[in-house]
């Protein structure tokens, strides 16, 4: 039963995620402005190359904006079951930091 309810559960988190990105709707605005313009790589894009990099199931998606760049940060159940936390750069796809759930940073 578990292993039934977990694809959904992981489903409706990823239906959630964009909404909840954390980002008022000017930012989003700006967001997809930049994303037209090709300053800034598209989500799918970036989410594509998280999964590759770093095999599992992304949980949760956020949206930051520190001095007009935007920051992704992809929260990935790893198939290990480890829980980590990946920022990227939303321009080039760069991989800012990555914080692993027993990390004590």
């Amino acid at each position: 039963m578990l292993k039934r309810l977990l694809p959904i559960a992981i489903l409706s988190a990823l239906a959630l995620a964009a909404p909840q990105a954390r980002a008022d709707d000017d930012d989003l605005d700006r967001l997809r402005d930049a994303v037209s313009r090709g300053e800034v790589m598209p989500l799918s894009a970036l989410q594509d190359e998280v999964r590759r990099a770093f095999p599992g199931e992304i949980i949760r998606v956020e949206l930051d904006e520190d001095d007009g760049r935007f920051i992704y940060e992809f929260k990935v159940l790893q198939t290990n079951g480890r829980l980590i936390e990946i920022e990227m750069d939303a321009k080039d796809g760069r991989v800012l930091d990555v914080d692993k759930d027993d990390d004590d940073d």
